[in-house]
């Protein structure tokens, strides 16, 4: 079964990652540190706590919470092959889920333009969403853009995975997912956060999500 946290990010744009800085992992105390922005040193130090909460919920404690990249650069534990977990963060959420399963996961603000989808995306994406009434695009398109990402996401292999490779639909009822990239099931589970559009990309039935506060 995988789990799925999200943790708001408000207390956090308020000082308190600089408390919580020092119980975070040495590779995260310095990619918070080298952000430009103070909400960008938020969101990185929350992320990186909730990633913590989350391996301890799957029975990793802190200290044994060592990590390593594949060859594409997608983190994973060191030494372990599962838990397997995925992480993002936008706007005032970080997100971050959790499984034996391949897992992948993505929270987004509405950024993504037509422009991009014309772009990137299948021509049959791109085409749907051109012929979507002009108000109706910006969810949409925020929509498609977190499912593709948390696809690719759980596939592991970061920009080797074109986005116009494989093709998302979208409902009211949901996001499905047409693929040849992956033997496994992959199923497609939509979150909104606030002002924010997460996607969930796991084998397994959709899991409620748990919201974590500090």
């Amino acid at each position: 079964m995988a789990e799925l946290y999200a943790l708001d990010l408000h207390p956090w744009f308020h000082g308190a990652w600089r408390e919580l800085l020092p119980a975070l992992p040495q590779e995260r105390q310095t990619r918070v540190l080298a952000c430009r922005l103070d909400a960008d040193s938020a969101r990185v130090a929350g992320a990186g706590w909730l990633l913590r909460y989350a391996l301890e919920q799957a029975g990793i404690p802190a200290g044994q919470q060592r990590f390593t990249e594949n060859s594409w650069g997608k983190p994973l534990l060191e030494g372990r092959q599962t838990p397997q977990f995925s992480l993002s963060h936008a706007g005032d959420w970080a997100v971050c889920a959790v499984s034996d399963c391949p897992v992948g996961v993505d929270v987004e603000l509405p950024r993504c333009t037509l422009e991009i989808a014309r772009r990137q995306f299948h021509p049959r994406e791109a085409q749907w969403l051109a012929q979507l009434p002009t108000p109706c695009q910006p969810e949409a398109l925020n929509r498609m853009w977190t499912a593709k990402e948390a696809f690719v996401k759980a596939l592991g292999r970061g920009l080797t995975i074109p986005l116009h490779s494989f093709l998302v639909t979208l409902s009211p009822g949901g996001a499905a997912l047409e693929q040849d990239l992956s033997p496994l099931p992959y199923q497609l589970h939509e979150y909104t956060l606030g002002n924010c559009r997460g996607c969930l990309c796991a084998v397994e039935a959709r899991p409620l999500i748990t919201e974590i506060a500090v």
